[in-house]
C-alpha cells in the first residue's frame, strides 16, 4: 500500500497549481484576418499555431474553408470579432467536407460567434462535426449544410460531449437529425432557434427533423423547434435515449410522415415537461403532438405540465399515439385543447394494462366528454389498455401545476393568435 507524507502531497499541490498558473499566463490571441491585418489569413493558419488555451480571434469577412480542430487544437478557442453577421465561414459545397470538424478535444474547446454554411458530410456534422469531441458551441448560424448518410445536418455529434447554447440552425439537411444529430455520448441543447430543417435523406432513417438523439444523457431546453421535418419525429426524435429531458421548449409547426409531429419517443426514458407543443402534424400513423413507443426500460417516460394545442393527425385522428409495452407511459397535469378528434390515443399493446392520464385539464369538466376524446379499451376490445383520467382538472391552470400556462383562458382556445396571447 503506497503511503503519502503531507510534505509531498503539499510539494504536488504547488507544482500542479504553477503549472495551471504557468498556462494561464501563457495563453496567446492569435488574431486572423484575410486583407492582412492579423498574424494569419486563413482561420485554418491560425487554429494550426494555436496552442492549449489559445484563442484564435477572426476579423470579419467570409472564409471560404473548411476546419479541423484535432488534438492539437484541444483547449483553444475559435472566437469572431464580430459575430455571425458579419463573420462567415463557407465551405462552398465541397463535397464530403464539413464545415469545422473537430476529433479528440477536450472541453475547454469552443467555438463561437460565426455562421457556417455550405457544409457537405458525407457521413455526420455537415456544418460541425464532433468526433470523440468535448465541445461548447455558442452563438452561431448554421444554415444549407447537409450530412448525408447520418446525423446532424447542422451540427452532428458521435461518441462526444456536446454544448450547443444560442445558435440559429436554419434550412439543414440530413439522414437523421435535419438541425443536431447526437449518437452516444452526451449533449445539452439550450437556447437555440431550430428551425426548418429536414431529415430526408433516403440514405438515412429519415427522422428527427429539428432534433435526433440517440445517447447517454441529453438535456433539450428552452428552445424554439419550428416548421421541421422528418418521416418520424417532426420536431424531436429520441431513439432509445438513457435520460433525456425535454424542458420549457416552444415546438411548434412540425411534421413528421409517420409518427410524432412534435415529439417521437422510441424506447426512450424521457421527463418532458413545461413544453408548449402546438400545430404539429403526423401523417399516416399517430401522434400529431407526440408518439411513444417501445418501452424496455423500467423508468416510464414522462409527459407533465404541457400544452398540447392544436396537434392534427391523419391517421390515427390523435395528439397523442400510445404503442407500448414494459413500464407504462406517464401524462399527468398537462392541458390538452382542439386536438384533431382524439386527444389520446393507445394503439396494439402486448398485453393489458392501464396509463396514468390523471390531472390533466382536457377543455372540459365533463368526465361524458372527455371519455369521448380518448380511444382505449372502452372503445375497442383489441385495444388492451385502459386510460384513467380520474381527478381531472377542473380548470385550464390544473390548479397552477401546468407552468407553461402564465393566465388561464376561461375555456379552451380556438386559435394559434390567442394561445400565443395566453402562453409565454
Amino acid at each position: 500500500m503506497r503511503t503519502y507524507r503531507c510534505s509531498s502531497v503539499q510539494t504536488v499541490l504547488a507544482a500542479a497549481l504553477l503549472v495551471a498558473t504557468t498556462a494561464a499566463a501563457s495563453a496567446h490571441t492569435i488574431h486572423v484576418d484575410q486583407t492582412g491585418g492579423g498574424d494569419y489569413l486563413t482561420i485554418q493558419g491560425g487554429i494550426d499555431a494555436a496552442a492549449y488555451g489559445d484563442t484564435v480571434l477572426v476579423a470579419p469577412g467570409t472564409y471560404y474553408e473548411h476546419l479541423y480542430m484535432g488534438p492539437t487544437a484541444d483547449g483553444v478557442t475559435l472566437l469572431s470579432e464580430a459575430g455571425p453577421e458579419s463573420t462567415i465561414i463557407d465551405n462552398e459545397g465541397a463535397s464530403y467536407y464539413s464545415v469545422i470538424h473537430c476529433e479528440n478535444v477536450g472541453p475547454d474547446t469552443r467555438i463561437e460567434g460565426f455562421a457556417i454554411t455550405g457544409g457537405d458530410s458525407y457521413e455526420w456534422g455537415g456544418g460541425i462535426r464532433a468526433d470523440d469531441a468535448d465541445v461548447r458551441i455558442a452563438s452561431c448560424t448554421i444554415t444549407a449544410c447537409r450530412a448525408l448518410r447520418m446525423e446532424g445536418g447542422g451540427i452532428g455529434s458521435t461518441d462526444s460531449s456536446i454544448q450547443v447554447s444560442g445558435c440559429w440552425i436554419e434550412g439543414n439537411r440530413a439522414g437523421d437529425g435535419g438541425g443536431i444529430g447526437v449518437w452516444g455520448g452526451e449533449a445539452i441543447i439550450k437556447e437555440n432557434t431550430i428551425i426548418g430543417n429536414a431529415a430526408d435523406s433516403f440514405v438515412g432513417n429519415q427522422t428527427g427533423g429539428g432534433i435526433y438523439i440517440s445517447c447517454n444523457h441529453t438535456e433539450i431546453t428552452d428552445n424554439s423547434i419550428e416548421g421541421n421535418s422528418a418521416l418520424d419525429g417532426g420536431g424531436i426524435l429520441d431513439l432509445g435515449g438513457d435520460d433525456t429531458s425535454i424542458t420549457d421548449n416552444r415546438i411548434v409547426g412540425n411534421t413528421a410522415g409517420y409518427h410524432g409531429g412534435g415529439i417521437a419517443l422510441c424506447n426512450s426514458v424521457c421527463l418532458a415537461t413545461g413544453n408548449i407543443i402546438a400545430d404539429n402534424h403526423a401523417g399516416m400513423w399517430g401522434g400529431g403532438g407526440a408518439s411513444v413507443r417501445g418501452g424496455q426500460s423500467a423508468t416510464p417516460p414522462q409527459f407533465l405540465n404541457n400544452v398540447f394545442f392544436g396537434n392534427t393527425n391523419e391517421g390515427s385522428k390523435c395528439a397523442i399515439w400510445v404503442w407500448f409495452s414494459g413500464s407504462t407511459p406517464i401524462f399527468n397535469n398537462n392541458f390538452f385543447a382542439d386536438n384533431t378528434t382524439y386527444e389520446v390515443l393507445v394503439s396494439s399493446t402486448p398485453s393489458a394494462d392501464t396509463i396514468d392520464f390523471t390531472g390533466n385539464w382536457w377543455g372540459t369538466e365533463d368526465p361524458d366528454e372527455i371519455a369521448l376524446k380518448i380511444r382505449d379499451c372502452n372503445d375497442d376490445p383489441a385495444l388492451l389498455w385502459c386510460i384513467d383520467f380520474s381527478d381531472w382538472c377542473t380548470d385550464a391552470s390544473c390548479d397552477g401545476q401546468v407552468t407553461s400556462v402564465e393566465d388561464p383562458p376561461e375555456a379552451a382556445p380556438v386559435s394559434w393568435g390567442r394561445i400565443k396571447s395566453l402562453y409565454r
